[in-house]
């Protein structure tokens, strides 16, 4: 399996390792619970270093992403960074991802743990001689500072030049001497950053960053953690919730597309967006204790009518909740449905998404 640069660094905190789309990845390093609510009501620190980071820059570097994402580059501004998708002929997800638009002609992407060496074949294929394409995994650390105190925290080791960034928005900065890229995203629902910097300068900035926030209760955290967090937020994963057998549409996000542009499989989109989709991910939440798992079946009216294919017991809601694919006419707020948990079939409704808001 492959390590991320932190992975001494976890085995120092004595996390828990398990094996995530090929990478050897924290699990947890304390209860998950506490690592939850720290995200929830302080600040977490994640190691996202398992996710790619490809470098798409030159002269064509905006046309060619015109070509294979679906956002309009053309819309995209310098400092700015933006989620969207990759779609093959057929209007199948080939992953999805942000898109950071650099200085200049230069770009970033990430995509999802398995998907790297696909998607680097993916924009080679599509690339013009005018345009350099570099893997950058290896070289440069990634990490999630995530929670109510995260500005407060980055501006303790980025002062006196930090200035908050606004959501969406992405800048350099240095941080204990490297040049780092900053962005106001996440993947939790709460106030956070991502970082970009040089990989030899990883434990130095993970140090920094939570020694910053040892008053304000920062906690490591893992991959349980975030599960929990973003499915709260309705946010689907790659390799749970979407793979090369779905398409946007079917996804529920027919709103990070731009229609208006040409881009790779476009017209497969447009036929499917006409004729309507067979089926649909929905959001449920159980109405009896259970928590839902991947490859569940899902019912109504006595017949099989969709999978589970995330599921968690939510702290939010205390309760199972999860996603599934249903029959498009099951998947309105509302519907009432069974999930099938160790052979016993638990009442459940389809819900409105995210489950999670703040208040």
């Amino acid at each position: 399996m492959k390590q991320t640069v932190l992975h001494q660094k976890h085995l120092q905190l004595n996390a828990k390792m398990t094996e995530f789309q090929g990478w050897q990845v924290p699990l947890q390093y304390s209860d998950v619970q506490d690592e939850y609510h720290a995200v929830r009501a302080a600040a977490g620190l994640f190691d996202i270093g398992c996710l790619g980071r490809i470098e798409v820059s030159g002269p064509g570097a905006a046309h060619l992403l015109q070509n294979i994402h679906t956002r309009n580059t053309e819309k995209i501004a310098e400092g700015t960074v933006h989620y969207g998708l990759l779609c093959n002929e057929s209007g199948f997800i080939l992953d999805d991802g942000l898109l950071f638009r650099l200085s200049g002609n230069r770009y970033l992407i990430t995509t999802n743990a398995a998907n790297t060496e696909k998607i680097l074949h993916w924009i080679g294929k599509h690339a013009s001689g005018d345009v350099t394409v570099t893997d950058v995994t290896q070289t440069v650390a990634h990490v999630a500072l995530q929670g109510p105190h995260a500005s407060r925290i980055i501006e303790k080791i980025a002062a006196p030049n930090f200035k908050k960034i606004k959501p969406g928005s992405v800048r350099e900065i240095v941080l204990e001497g490297a040049t780092t890229i900053v962005s106001r995203t996440g993947y939790t629902g709460e106030h956070g950053y991502e970082f970009f910097f040089p990989a030899d300068r990883a434990e130095a900035v993970w140090d920094a960053i939570m020694n910053a926030g040892s008053d304000a209760g920062i906690l490591p955290c893992g991959l349980a953690a975030r599960g929990i967090l973003r499915l709260e937020m309705g946010y689907p994963q790659y390799g749970s919730d979407l793979d090369e057998t779905r398409t946007p549409l079917e996804a529920g996000l027919g709103s990070f597309i731009d229609f208006k542009k040409d881009f790779i499989g476009k017209e497969a989109l447009i036929k499917q967006q006409t004729e309507g989709t067979e089926q649909k991910l929905a959001g449920f939440v159980l109405l009896d204790k259970g928590v839902p798992k991947s490859g569940g079946s899902i019912f109504s009216e006595n017949r099989e009518i969709g999978l589970v294919t995330s599921g968690v017991h939510s702290p939010h809601v205390r309760n199972g909740i999860g996603l599934g694919y249903v029959v498009s006419r099951y998947a309105q707020a509302g519907q009432e449905i069974e999930i099938e948990i160790k052979d016993r079939e638990i009442a459940a409704k389809i819900v409105d998404l995210p489950f999670y808001r703040k208040k």
